[in-house]
């Protein structure tokens, strides 16, 4: 069970009447020969204060798990007013410390070492940091006296023991998350937590810990159907005009592919109609269930005036239409935000290649701005599973319809946790069961 004493590096004071001398000599503990000098220099018996601070708390492993605290500091003084109730105490900057009191007693005129009482915690203690520090009261017993504190040195005293290190390994097969993942760190007495995640809520999930199946232990948590609003996609602003190739712009640079085709446009009345498409994919679980998608587009017509097509936006997946085309002839050489509304809902798999397509005709208009919305009901499922840590362990978690593979260990079967083969010489782990085995043999389980 180790014991270490930290030691301040600095301190501060309340009033800069207060003087110290030779400072470097109570950066110690208390076993130190050498002190340094704190003077009260006014002529009054106002009370002024020294913290000494700078404890390196680091030199405790995190790990630790902490016995006793014990802080002392070693002096005496002079000519200093003698009162308990200016006793040396433990203060974060200027404010009192829950679980922190006065001495029993102050500094005497030879050199005595005083316990600084603390009930508190090491967690709250270190939490402090640079900011705690032993508080020295310096007061002059009179007027007309002289008044030093000689200090030598402070400790804070620190049993701890630090438990084993162990490793935990957690893989996966299957199609999800997990979290952690990958080999971490911990030690005995700590909770193991882990979140398994799956991309779908009716896939099955198992775990194992060093080959034994635990997957009884996991804890599901479902959300049900919660209609929220998964994915969102703002568009940048952009302007169209039908007069020309070099005016079909915008709409350009925020998207996952963006396509324009300037050599087409509506010209003269006839002709074909420029497309410029936007590609908006959103990640979506496939068990999920659309039940809305709409754009919000803010844009106006250049002209009102004729007859022929003008800028129009829909959206569309692949060749479906899921919706029908807005032309802004209708909205106005004015800005407005208009609703487009999905009539036919996609699928997951549509929606992830859906795009917002505008046509331009001879008189084109301006978009501004427009954001795709997509709703969505998904019954989530996540599982979790914790144990507290003794040793070292290999969990593997399978989603999906999982393969388990049993040996015989003292008449028992039991599910192994890894699977080696050796490839040109070298041992090298399986991810993929189903090719581990030889196809031309038979193995049988019992």
């Amino acid at each position: 069970m180790p014991t270490i004493k930290l030691v301040p590096s600095t301190y501060s004071v309340s009033n800069n009447t207060v003087t110290v001398s030779n400072a470097n000599n109570m950066y110690t503990d208390t076993s130190s020969t050498n002190y340094a000098t704190i003077t009260h220099t006014t002529s009054g018996t106002t009370s002024y204060y020294l913290y000494l601070k700078g404890f390196n708390f680091n030199d405790v492993p995190n790990s630790a798990n902490v016995s006793s605290i014990t802080i002392r500091i070693r002096g005496y003084e002079s000519g200093l007013a003698t009162s308990t109730s200016y006793a040396p105490r433990l203060y974060n900057n200027t404010s009192t410390i829950t679980g922190a009191s006065a001495a029993s007693s102050n500094f005497s005129t030879s050199v005595n070492t005083i316990t600084v009482p603390y009930t508190g915690t090491w967690s709250t203690l270190k939490n402090y940091g640079a900011n705690l520090g032993i508080r020295l009261t310096v007061r002059r017993n009179s007027r007309n006296t002289q008044c030093y504190i000689y200090v030598y040195g402070a400790e804070i005293e620190v049993t701890y023991t630090v438990p084993n290190p162990r490793t935990v390994t957690t893989t996966l097969n299957g199609n999800g998350t997990i979290d952690p993942s990958g080999t971490e760190t911990y030690y005995d007495g700590d909770t193991y937590e882990l979140t398994i995640t799956p991309d779908n809520s009716s896939d099955e999930v198992s775990v194992t810990r060093n080959g034994t199946d635990v997957t009884s232990q996991l804890v599901e948590h479902r959300a049900g159907n919660d209609s929220r609003t998964l994915g969102t996609y703002t568009l940048v602003s952009g302007s169209f005009n039908g007069s020309g190739a070099s005016y079909f712009q915008g709409l350009v640079g925020k998207g996952v592919n963006n396509t324009q085709t300037t050599s087409n446009y509506y010209s003269g009345g006839n002709g074909t109609i420029a497309v410029f498409t936007y590609d908006v994919s959103f990640d979506l679980p496939s068990s999920a269930t659309i039940t809305r998608v709409y754009a919000q587009v803010n844009g106006h017509a250049e002209s009102t005036s004729q007859s022929s097509e003008y800028m129009c936006v829909q959206l569309i997946s692949g060749s479906t239409n899921l919706s029908s085309e807005l032309n802004f002839k209708s909205i106005g050489t004015s800005n407005s935000t208009q609703t487009i509304e999905c009539t036919t809902l996609p699928t997951v798999a549509q929606l992830a290649v859906m795009k917002l397509q505008c046509r331009l005709g001879y008189y084109g208009g301006a978009i501004n701005g427009a954001t795709i919305y997509v709703e969505a009901t998904a019954d989530e499922v996540t599982y979790t599973y914790s144990y507290t840590i003794s040793g070292d362990a290999t969990i593997i978690v399978n989603i999906g319809a999982s393969q388990v593979i049993y040996y015989k260990n003292n008449g028992s079967w039991v599910a192994v946790s890894a699977v080696y083969k050796k490839v040109n010489g070298s041992w090298v782990l399986q991810s993929d069961l189903s090719n581990v085995f030889d196809n031309s043999k038979n193995y049988v389980k019992g």
